[in-house]
């Protein structure tokens, strides 16, 4: 086998990404936009001593559950991956990868609940951010190529929210008539760097325009947009004049019109979401994620419970509404302050939002109170080790652990397991349709 060469190969699986996997003598062979069981024709692109990627030249026998109805830019734009499988295929794929990674990773074989299903696979995003590019005099804006920085100019995407698109091409229209300059990356010169949109479920939007500085023009312009459409609410500028791949300044948003923030509603509580507010980019699955944590947690009202990686509280204050008492820890301060401007917004008293390490903080609470359950929502990366040391210390009763990245979550289980725990429960949801992301959130009970 060598580059170049053209090989008829049977797909028998996926990798962690939805690639389809082929073997030829026993060789792996990766294969973009192939489906478990079809035979394909695939030219081989890339290969070293482990593996070789493919791409498809002629697809001979094919899976019923190819989709063919899928997004113009799908096979050049790097913002989903597994659109070229019908929605059922998405969620099969979705449940064992996450099956196969608690084997793999955590020796944890395991019955994985399915996959909670997305009720809108598309435009559920309630956030995007996408970058501007000036070409023979005409304003561009896109996605990136997978794992590039080429950009590929679009006119839809088929997962943001329906309401953006108008927004984007008046921006456009505007820099192109006003000779606006869009910034170059290879240059690092220009203005206009990208637009962040964000949205709340009635729809109503924050515009966050990234530039390199301020500009009278860009204000008249992000005036109009803003008298233009009424579903804006709130508008900023990030201003950004490093030469790096960093999109947001966290000290550079500037307020201009509108609100401060839009609300958001999650199962019935009010949340202030401001320009660099965390929260889960699908708003129904966010609800369904809560409401699994609720239950995981039962319904006994004498608990304290610690939510750990507690970001601006939306769990938090779900929590709060089923437990005597709820300490969300955030090591980031201005979502700390954002947590509790929330809390005294839906007038709830039985929570404490606290600002340090986690690890840190938690050992002081057992000074406090006793800790009947503890909720963590880390990053991709997982969890500190040093951390799950001290949750096992504390001898907590219940986890309710919710993961975005199987990987670490089978690291993080696997190390729970060997140290007391029993897990009892991985139910994965899919938020992230069309894209081969999954969130999990997992129950664990303190062994005896």
């Amino acid at each position: 086998m060598k580059l170049g060469d053209t090989l008829t190969l049977s797909i028998i699986d996926y990798d962690h990404e939805g690639r389809g996997v082929a073997k030829e003598n026993g060789f792996p062979i990766f294969v973009c936009h192939a489906l478990k069981g079809e035979v394909i024709k695939g030219k081989i692109e890339y290969i070293n001593k482990n593996y070789a990627q493919a791409s498809i030249v002629k697809v001979i026998e094919e899976s019923p559950a190819r989709c063919h109805n899928v997004c113009k830019y799908y096979t050049l734009c790097g913002g989903c991956n597994i659109f070229h499988m019908d929605y059922d295929e998405q969620l099969r794929f979705k449940h064992d990868m996450v099956k196969t990674t608690l084997k793999r990773i955590g020796n944890i074989d395991f019955e994985v609940d399915p996959v909670v299903k997305n009720p809108n696979p598309l435009h559920y995003r309630n956030k995007i951010i996408v970058p501007f590019k000036e070409e023979n005099g005409c304003v561009l804006s896109g996605f990136f190529e997978a794992k590039s920085h080429k950009l590929v100019p679009q006119d839809q995407c088929l997962i943001e929210n329906e309401h953006a698109r108008i927004i984007i091409e008046d921006l456009k229209k505007e820099f192109e008539e006003r000779n606006v300059s869009i910034y170059d990356e290879q240059t690092h010169k220009g203005l206009v760097r990208n637009v962040m949109l964000r949205a709340n479920k009635d729809n109503e939007l924050m515009l966050v325009l990234i530039v390199t500085k301020e500009n009278i023009t860009i204000n008249i312009i992000l005036s109009k947009i803003f008298d233009l459409h009424k579903n804006i609410k709130s508008v900023y500028l990030n201003i950004n004049n490093k030469p790096t791949n960093v999109i947001l300044s966290p000290d550079g948003f500037k307020h201009l019109y509108g609100d401060k923030y839009i609300i958001e509603d999650i199962n019935g509580l009010k949340f202030k979401v401001h320009p660099n507010s965390f929260l889960q980019v699908n708003h129904d699955q966010a609800e369904a994620m809560y409401n699994l944590v609720l239950d995981h947690l039962g319904n006994d009202r004498k608990q304290n419970v610690i939510d750990a990686y507690c970001g601006i509280g939306s769990i938090t204050l779900n929590l709060a509404l089923k437990v005597n008492h709820v300490y969300g820890i955030e090591v980031v301060p201005q979502a700390i302050m954002n947590a509790k401007e929330n809390m005294g917004l839906n007038n709830i008293t039985n929570a404490t939002f606290i600002c340090g390490k986690c690890e840190e903080e938690i050992q002081k609470l057992v000074k406090v109170d006793n800790v009947d359950a503890i909720v963590f929502d880390p990053p991709r990366k997982g969890c500190d080790k040093h951390f799950l040391d001290t949750v096992i210390a504390m001898k907590i009763k219940k986890i309710v652990y919710v993961s975005c990245l199987p990987q670490s979550l089978a690291r993080d289980l696997r190390y729970l397991i060997d140290n007391g725990y029993e897990l009892k429960r991985v139910t994965p949801f899919d938020l992230f349709s069309q894209c081969s992301h999954v969130e999990c959130v997992c129950l664990l009970t303190k062994v005896n």
